[in-house]
């Protein structure tokens, strides 16, 4: 029977193996086109540095969880307690899942929403051409909430909602920053377009918000 190191072994050799396949069939297509590096970069701006293998590694945790660390100890402890107890603890789970199913799709909403900006983040020209960094974000009374890490980000970030609702297919995106620390702004995704309610004239610097950090 294979053990449990040998199947996630095996999963993690073949994302490896898709990503490298994918990397060489996009340097083959650039090869087959003829265009050179220089006539690239005159043609379209220059890209912005790409993220350190750590911080790759970050946004790519859950999925990377999914593909390595579940099967393991779902393999693992089918090994140790037998097919009866399995099959009473995944029926349990299954329940509860389906009874919290609304959490598990705000939870699985809120991880979609963070590739859905960082999609989005190089149409929006940001300062110094580098993106910010997405910490975390999480579901709350029916909103998504992304914090982020971005050096003069908020200015930008909060002239592009309309960009960054359309890649959210959402009709509003509310941005917040933190009245501390300027780098840390957060970023409220909304699924229903807000009630307009007559309120003061606001300084041009000042966003009305609905979550603050």
């Amino acid at each position: 029977m294979t053990s449990g190191p040998a199947i996630v072994a095996a999963l993690v050799l073949g994302v490896a193996v898709g990503r490298l396949s994918r990397h060489l069939g996009g340097l083959l297509r650039r090869r087959l086109t003829g265009r050179s590096t220089e006539m690239t970069s005159r043609q379209a701006p220059a890209a912005a540095p790409r993220a350190s293998f750590p911080a790759r590694l970050y946004h790519w945790r859950w999925e990377i969880l999914a593909v390595t660390l579940l099967p393991y100890g779902v393999v693992t402890f089918a090994l140790w307690a037998g097919p009866l107890w399995t099959t009473a603890v995944f029926a349990a789970v299954a329940v509860v899942a389906v009874l919290r199913r609304r959490r598990v799709r705000d939870r699985l909403h809120a991880i979609a929403v963070q590739h859905r900006l960082r999609a989005a983040f190089p149409h929006l020209r940001l300062p110094g051409g580098r993106h910010p960094a997405i910490l975390w974000s999480r579901p709350r009374s029916g909103d998504i909430v992304v914090s982020l890490y971005g050096r003069e980000a908020f200015n930008h970030l909060h002239r592009n909602r309309s960009v960054l609702a359309a890649a959210c297919g959402v009709p509003e995106v509310y941005v917040d920053r933190h009245p501390r620390y300027a780098s840390l702004v957060t970023l409220t995704i909304s699924p229903t377009e807000a009630r307009r309610e007559p309120r003061a004239v606001l300084p041009s610097n000042v966003v009305p918000l609905r979550v603050h950090s």
